[in-house]
């Protein structure tokens, strides 16, 4: 992808190499807001604001190196289309998906987001995770970061209920406690996707789709592919007939292997955009 870097600023010279809209509303992040045409979304203890000027996207942001990589610029999705368009992915999906890009977000942040975000909806995620940062987060200029795990751990269930996680309270205060106590978010990047997967799932709150929803947006971890309502109504919809989600798991890992992450971001994306 063409980019230039200016001081507190990104420029991407194509629109459809980094489409603004889907990248961040397709189901990978929960921090972003939209005010008239343009975004912010804040990540970790960083912000930016994405605007599409002319032909070219416009990152305002706090620091270029961090978003660089955020917004995953040096990587060919031309050639990741291709690929899935080979191993059989709906080309009407990857026509619709166009310009979607998977975020690399921290581990420590997409554990506690996908945390919340089970059996829930996105205005109310956001709602939970604003409140949490606003009562916990470190005050920046105009906004504040995500929680340290430190300050997640300090608050007890009863913080947490009041801040409207309802049953996934007591998930919070164990996961956090448990990171404090030894478990290494760090050393999951050398496990390969089978092994991470286990020590996730140890945590309180981590089921196997959010298992893989960390392993995705958080490690980068392409090999999974996370199965909801959506991915199971794409899969009965154009695959096969299947209602068990780790059946459906691994035929769509089968089918699309190393790049089974990226296939799932575009399917998701077409097929809750068509259903809406």
């Amino acid at each position: 992808m063409n980019y230039s870097v200016e001081k507190g600023k990104i420029i991407v010279s194509d629109q459809k190499a980094l489409d603004i809209k889907k990248t961040l509303e397709c189901g990978q992040v929960f921090r972003y807001q939209k005010t008239g045409e343009n975004y912010q979304i804040i990540a970790g203890g960083e912000r930016a604001v994405l605007k599409n000027v002319e032909n070219y996207v416009e990152i305002d942001c706090t620091d270029e190196n961090f978003f660089v990589k955020y917004f995953d610029l040096c990587r060919n999705y031309d050639i990741i289309r291709l690929k899935l368009r080979d191993k059989g992915l709906i080309g009407a999906a990857l026509d619709f998906g166009e310009g979607i890009r998977i975020l690399a977000q921290t581990p420590q942040e997409t554990l506690f987001s996908f945390i919340i975000s089970a059996n829930n909806n996105i205005k109310r995620i956001q709602g939970i995770i604003e409140r949490l940062c606003a009562a916990l987060g470190e005050e920046k200029d105009g906004y504040f970061a995500f929680p340290t795990t430190e300050a997640l751990a300090s608050r007890d269930v009863d913080f947490y209920t009041k801040c409207g996680l309802g049953y996934r309270a007591p998930y919070i205060v164990d996961t956090a406690r448990a990171v404090l106590d030894g478990f290494d978010l760090e050393a999951l990047f050398a496990l390969n996707s089978a092994e991470a997967a286990k020590k996730l799932l140890s945590l309180k709150g981590v089921g196997p789709k959010v298992a893989d929803c960390i392993m995705l947006f958080g490690y980068g971890k392409q090999d999974v592919f996370p199965v909801d309502t959506w991915i199971k109504k794409v899969y009965n919809s154009y695959f096969a007939v299947e209602d068990n989600p780790a059946k459906i798991r691994e035929a769509l890992i089968n089918r699309f292997g190393d790049i089974s992450g990226y296939a799932q971001q575009y399917l998701f994306y077409y097929k809750r955009e068509l259903d809406i």
